[in-house]
């Protein structure tokens, strides 16, 4: 029985052993996939909230502004379109009236001399 005994404990110190290799071996792997992941992972930085009171205001109103003058440049360039527009019509409409008044209703001046 002493030989039984004695192959038992070896048995056990071997599991015991190859338990300890595993946890060893994974110990490394997390260890590895933790430096790839800082490698490839961007630096994080603490976050903090942004503070609400007078800079909230002035961003609010340099927004304002900003929303204000687009609207102008907007607006601005619909007269300038309408008026460019009428603009055009009337210098075709005039050139085609004075084209038809040379041809049909101007008077040559006749040189039948007498």
């Amino acid at each position: 029985m002493n030989y039984n005994e004695e192959d038992q404990q070896l048995k056990q110190r071997e599991q015991a052993l190859k338990q300890r290799e595993q946890e060893i071996r994974l110990r490394e792997l997390e260890l590895e996939i933790a430096r790839e992941t800082q490698e490839t992972d961007p630096p994080l930085y603490q976050t903090r909230k942004e503070n609400l009171g007078k800079k909230s205001i002035t961003h609010w109103r340099k927004n304002l502004l900003f929303m204000g003058k687009l609207f102008m440049i907007m607006v601005v360039v619909c007269v300038a379109t309408k008026i460019a527009y009428w603009l055009a019509l009337v210098i075709l409409i005039s050139s085609i009236t004075w084209v038809s008044y040379k041809l049909f209703l101007e008077r040559k001046p006749s040189n039948n001399k007498k």
